[in-house]
């Protein structure tokens, strides 16, 4: 048995860890659309009484007269538009603004074509969360072919109607929107916005393998509010959630953008930091314990809550088999050792030895 030490406190650059950019923009919310989906009920709804909400579209064309005519057509349908005169260009304008739903992009263009923006997306992973519709003026069904293959939404001939040009837009908003909420249902948890336990425990098998292809390490974190069960006894469960969904923002606004954090069940959340070693995760550990010292602001009044937390980390140098559950069996002891530790404190083990405390 380990016996836990008095914490060392060691000190890190703040640097050493960056900051997290919170990646969930606030979207529409089509909880009609999904529950018409999901109940078999989406025929009773007529299309013309659907009333999307604007979106936020890019039109990329190298022809600058096209370009302005469809942004104008857009822009009539109220809905906010930036241009980009090829395909390289609109990529730079969506790193940008990843707020962007939709691309309207031409087929033939210098630089980078239509379909070569499809497949710059399609490697990035990108094509789901930001779709795109093909414009071309080139008659040929192997180009219209080769689009839709590549990912394309859909492909409109020019020159276009402008009534077909804004419905297709529309319903293309309307598709996409809807399956991005469906896949939310599936892979956050519905109180927090954090990614759930399914999709964790998905993305620890997968970073385990690639820690060890790459030869870099892999951190994992649990972390557990302390003594939460009296919140929800003197405060009551809703006043509890509201201390879950604050300690969730304080988490997200303190991890890496590369970091993937989770609520493993209850008052438990998970943290999985690529590339991290453990004095890298031992900061990241103190800064969301510190992130904690703060009462959270509730309907109840300041609700004062500590965090626990155990660490562990993979090391490809030393473990040539990574197994999930041993990784996660490494963190949960090192919690119950900051538990049985006094609490609000930090624990940190590398292949079954404390290294931090």
């Amino acid at each position: 048995m380990v016996t836990p030490r008095k914490q060392n406190i060691i000190c890190f650059p703040k640097s050493a860890i960056s900051e997290q950019v919170d990646n969930q923009k606030s979207g529409w919310d089509d909880s009609a659309a999904v529950e018409d989906l999901l109940s078999g009920d989406q025929g009773a709804r007529q299309t013309s009484q659907v009333r999307q909400p604007p979106g936020r579209l890019l039109v990329i064309d190298d022809s600058k007269a096209a370009r302005e005519n469809l942004i104008s057509l857009l822009q009539s349908k109220g809905h906010s538009v930036l241009a980009a005169a090829n395909g390289l260009e609109g990529l730079r304008v969506l790193d940008r603004h990843p707020e962007i739903e939709l691309l309207l992009c031409d087929l033939a263009m210098p630089v980078l074509d239509g379909l070569g923006v499809l497949k710059m997306l399609a490697g990035r992973g990108d094509l789901r969360r930001h779709p795109v519709m093909i414009l071309s003026s080139l008659d040929e069904l192997q180009g219209v072919v080769s689009c839709l293959t590549a990912g394309a939404m859909d492909f409109v001939r020019k020159p276009f109607f402008p009534e077909e040009m804004a419905l297709r837009v529309r319903n293309t908003l309307a598709l996409t929107r809807t399956l991005n909420n469906l896949s939310s249902l599936a892979h956050r948890d519905p109180l927090t916005g954090l990614f759930n336990h399914r999709v964790f425990v998905e993305m620890l098998q997968r970073e385990l393998s690639r820690s060890q292809r790459s030869g870099v390490s892999l951190g994992l974190l649990f972390a557990d509010l302390d003594r939460f069960k009296l919140v929800n006894d003197r405060y009551g469960h809703l006043v509890g959630d509201e201390v879950l969904k604050e300690f969730s923002r304080r988490v997200q606004q303190v991890a890496r953008r590369s970091d993937l954090v989770a609520r493993y069940g209850g008052e438990e959340f998970t943290v999985l930091a690529p590339e991290a070693d453990w004095n890298g995760l031992y900061i990241l550990a103190q800064r969301i314990r510190q992130a904690m010292e703060e009462p959270c602001a509730t309907s109840a009044g300041p609700v004062m809550v500590t965090v626990s937390i155990g660490g562990a980390v993979f090391d490809p140098s030393r473990e040539q088999n990574p197994d999930h559950n041993r990784l996660l069996s490494m963190a949960d002891r090192a919690l119950y050792m900051a538990k049985d530790a006094g609490r609000n404190r930090v624990e940190i083990v590398q292949n079954d030895l404390p290294l931090l405390n």
